[in-house]
């Protein structure tokens, strides 16, 4: 990686380039592999909850080119940090940051109808391990503090069109609260993916639930250990 200020360049073997910030969360493997997961279509119009550095976004972009892409980030830091990758990938026609609480977010926010929502949100509840030693931009990334499970849900079943997909991705131990919340709002699971690190227990799920969608579900998992 190469080093600009107090940024990182992350370089991908896909052509795409990411900048962090090392004073801010960075992301990790999970991300990667819920941009793999998702099933985006060229024609598709797609928004990133909790986006960081938009890195999931990015990447998936990178395999499969699609319309329009959208960014909600809490941190105006983060924001800026989207800024430059939109920048550095040349994104700047096709895409649009909302700084803001994705509780706020609206449908009037949006031109065109959302096809797909992606999110790695915070896996943490607020009261859950101790946030006293980390950094309040980290704990924000980490914790569900501005936004919990349930927020990112109601909203994205509140944004995305019918049929729209939510893709997203979450510690294993929650993935019963998941599914039920996911049900609750009228996104169907249809596809569940449990990761696996070595161990005999799951440590992540990835999931794609559609809107309205009709019962059935797939489950797989990695064919190999991380």
């Amino acid at each position: 990686m190469n080093k600009i200020d107090n940024f990182t360049l992350e370089n991908f073997d896909n052509g795409i380039s990411i900048y962090q910030c090392e004073n801010y969360y960075k992301f990790t493997q999970d991300a990667i592999m819920l941009a793999k997961f998702c099933n985006i279509k060229h024609s598709d119009n797609v928004l990133e909850l909790c986006a960081g550095s938009g890195v999931i976004s990015f990447y998936a972009y990178s395999l499969c080119p699609f319309n329009h892409l959208y960014f909600n980030e809490i941190q105006p830091e983060m924001c800026a940090i989207i800024e430059e990758n939109i920048k550095f990938n040349n994104f700047k026609r096709r895409s649009k940051i909302f700084n803001c609480n994705l509780k706020d977010l609206k449908l009037s926010d949006f031109p065109k109808s959302l096809d797909a929502i992606i999110c790695n949100p915070p896996y943490f509840k607020a009261n859950e391990k101790s946030k006293t030693n980390q950094k309040q931009e980290i704990a924000l990334a980490r914790h569900e503090i501005e936004a919990n499970l349930e927020d990112i849900i109601s909203k994205s079943s509140e944004l995305l069109k019918d049929k729209g997909r939510l893709y997203m991705v979450h510690l294993a131990t929650r993935s019963a609260e998941l599914i039920s919340l996911c049900a609750k709002y009228k996104l169907e699971a249809k596809r569940i993916k449990f990761i696996f690190n070595g161990d005999k227990e799951a440590y992540l799920v990835l999931i794609e639930a559609v809107k309205n969608g009709k019962p059935g579900v797939r489950i797989t998992k990695n064919k190999e250990n991380l």
